[in-house]
Parts: structure tokens; sequence; C-alpha cells
């Protein structure tokens, strides 16, 4: 991982999504987003604003919808994982963190 790299897990479920950044340092930052159109352009302005590379790995019911419509972003990598592989937004994170 590029120390620039900004990791996010992000948990979509039915109604509202989980998500945690990493910094560099590994620190997690959790917060969340309805899964409506406005949290979801919500999240979108969240990644518009970073001037570094993303990497996503988006999990749970909702999770192929949701990263369909926040991403891909330009610098921006998606990861849809397995609910069995990692489940929490901080799990999802540090995958994004280990993922080429």
């Amino acid at each position: 991982m590029n120390p620039v790299d900004l990791c996010i897990g992000i948990l979509a479920g039915t109604n509202t999504c989980e998500v945690a950044t990493l910094d560099a340092a590994g620190a997690p930052e959790r917060f969340g987003f309805p899964t409506s159109p406005l949290g979801q352009a919500a999240l979108r302005v969240f990644l518009a604003g970073q001037n570094r590379p993303l990497r996503l790995a988006v999990s749970g019911d909702a999770a192929m919808g949701f990263a369909f419509a926040v991403g891909p972003a330009a610098q921006c990598n998606v990861y849809i994982v397995a609910p069995s592989v990692a489940s929490h937004p901080v799990a999802l994170a540090r995958y994004a963190a280990r993922s080429l």
C-alpha cells in the first residue's frame, strides 16, 4: 500500500451503510450514511474530495449496487467482498489495504 492511499471499508445494508477509513498509520475512523440517493451522493462528495488514490472494499446486502453508485472515481480501486471474508467496516478497510 502506498502511504498516501486511503483505504475505505463499506458495509452496505438495505437502509444504511457503515463506513470505516484507515489512514497511513492504520488508525480507523468510522461514520455512516443512508443507502438512499442522498447518502450515496454524500459519500461520492467525500470520495471526490480526496486528492489521493482510494481503495474501497464493499460488502453487505446492497454491496454491488452501492459500489456502482459511489464509484469508481479517478484513482479508485473497488473490491466487492463476500461477507464470509469481511463483514465489518474496519475489517473491510483492512482488506482494501492488503489488496493489490
